[in-house]
């Protein structure tokens, strides 16, 4: 029982170490004004896709992308309550109709994220996690998402958060 106590502390200190030496850069969106922070040993991949304004991964696989699309005319900031309606479901059969399999919605909701309203879905499928955030921002939709494999979600979550926390429009 105290070999496994002491193991858990120094695989969580050692954890802790690594991401704490970590340093971030800051990039800016070109689609949309806003700008979030990326691990620097991340580098940076073809934006495949008409609205795809950002993309990044590192050398396991992880991605940061975000997606920037116009709203349609009368479409307010405040709207994005809409984006909740959808039952889980509905939000399953949105993504199967993308291409995507076997999804698992783990939790939607709303947060604040630097003063603005986002609403937050955390899904995977049987590899990936994917942790999206959405804004409505000056007539534009933002939308940051990070990947990572699904069996090192946990070791990944201190660089999601700080991404995530760091958009700012």
């Amino acid at each position: 029982m105290k070999f496994t106590t002491l193991t858990i502390a120094l695989i969580s200190f050692f954890n802790v170490q690594i991401f704490s030496q970590v340093t971030f850069k800051t990039v800016q969106g070109s689609k949309a004004n806003y700008s979030i922070s990326i691990p620097s040993s991340y580098y940076v991949k073809d934006a495949i896709g008409a609205n795809v304004d950002i993309k990044y991964a590192n050398s396991e696989g992880a991605s940061i992308v975000t997606v920037v699309r116009t709203l349609p005319s009368g479409v307010k900031e405040s709207d994005i309550d809409q984006m909740s309606i959808p039952s889980n479901q509905e939000f399953i059969d949105q993504l199967e109709g993308n291409g995507m399999q076997n999804i698992t919605v783990i939790k939607r909701g709303f947060i604040e994220i630097n003063g603005v309203r986002s609403y937050f879905a955390y899904y995977c499928d049987t590899e990936l996690y994917y942790h999206t955030i959405a804004q409505f921002r000056k007539g534009k939709l933002i939308n940051l998402t990070y990947t990572c494999e699904n069996a090192k979600r946990e070791t990944y979550m201190p660089y999601i958060f700080r991404v995530v926390n760091s958009l700012k429009t």
